[in-house]
């Protein structure tokens, strides 16, 4: 099996990004080339690995990735929307985007609790989760794990990187009893599903899973989640409900002759998540999707040597029932909707794009 990631580095308008940081558990491991190409190896084949990717002026983009499947992966990174840069002894109440940030005057604090002196930057991204090219440029893959072990599928409601910086001393804190209220803008998507109440998550770098830490209050009069933070994590942030998951079955199949084709890496993409297998020996595959709605299927990977998979996206709309990864294998809880071809192309790709 292989053991080994390798892809490009993208930014937002599709050029290559180079001089990219790649970390595997908090270590740097790597760098993109000029072209933004890349290659971690593994000590050993997972089914899953977090590795993040970070450049000056981008967001961080932390993805998730199964190591058994071969081919060549895309990631993107988005640049930081927002800097500002303000005096933490004054109260800062600022407008960015559709979102609003209200942090209190001497709010924050340095290391040990000491006094600032001086400017501070505030650096704040959102991400518009109904736009698929925007979502790969957000970090996880929509799930968080519960007590018990068991992974939860996420639907989220609004994905930023957020954080608060000493310009000189690195991160800040905040005093005791001193929060900083924030005001997300919902996607125009999703307005008018928006529940009144969704989960705040943080991110785990090391895991890859969002973690819950509190809820945020939908205002329909402003269109934002309200809630606010009185512990300060810098880096991404998720407004999310837990997914009404329904197991679905595909098979990646060879454009020119049908055959099933094993061990691609198949991405399940819906309005407001993405889902992700790997194919067995004979092409097919099980993908956690939300019930009874539309989602896109695309697949890639690699026949060995340079024959690299090129996706045709395929849509699916998946059945009302309430079924988990335990109904893998099951034609009634986990039916089998269709195939999703690909075709082969011999030499270097630069993997397009399923958006």
């Amino acid at each position: 099996m292989p053991s080994r990631i390798s892809g490009h580095v993208l930014d937002n308008n599709r050029r290559p990004v180079g001089k990219v940081k790649i970390s595997l558990r908090g270590k740097v491991v790597a760098e993109s080339g000029n072209d933004g190409s890349f290659s971690v190896n593994l000590p050993r084949a997972e089914s899953r690995v977090a590795i993040t990717f970070a450049a000056e002026g981008y967001v961080s983009n932390t993805r998730v990735y199964d190591s058994r499947a071969d081919g060549m992966n895309t990631v993107v990174v988005w640049p930081i929307a927002y800097r500002v840069k303000f005096d933490p002894s004054r109260e800062l109440d600022i407008e960015l985007g559709s979102s609003r940030i209200h942090i209190p005057a001497d709010a924050l604090t340095g290391p040990g609790g000491k006094k600032i002196s001086g400017f501070v930057g505030l650096q704040f991204t959102l991400f518009d989760i109904t736009s698929p090219f925007q979502r790969a440029a957000a970090s996880g893959d929509f799930s968080r794990q519960l007590p018990d072990g068991k992974i939860q599928r996420l639907n989220s409601y609004g994905i930023f990187d957020f954080g608060v910086r000493d310009l000189k001393e690195g991160p800040l804190s905040l005093r005791n009893g001193a929060k900083i209220n924030l005001f997300i803008a919902v996607p125009s998507r999703l307005v008018e599903h928006a529940p009144r109440q969704v989960g705040f998550f943080n991110f785990d770098t090391l895991s890859g899973m969002w973690i819950p830490v509190g809820t945020f209050d939908f205002v329909p009069s402003t269109l934002t989640y309200n809630g606010h933070v009185t512990v300060l994590v810098v880096g991404a942030h998720n407004l999310d409900n837990d997914q009404d998951t329904t197991c679905v079955t595909v098979q990646v199949i060879n454009f020119y002759d049908g055959s099933g084709v094993p061990f691609f890496f198949v991405s399940a993409q819906g309005l407001q998540y993405s889902s992700t297998g790997i194919t067995d020996a004979n092409g097919f595959v099980c993908l956690l999707v939300e019930k009874n709605a539309t989602f896109t299927v695309t697949a890639q990977g690699s026949m060995g040597g340079n024959s690299w998979g090129t996706p045709h996206p395929s849509t699916f709309t998946s059945p009302n029932l309430v079924s988990g990864a335990g109904d893998c294998g099951d034609p009634i809880k986990c039916p089998f909707l269709g195939t999703v071809p690909v075709d082969f192309i011999t030499g270097h790709l630069l993997t397009p794009l399923p958006f």
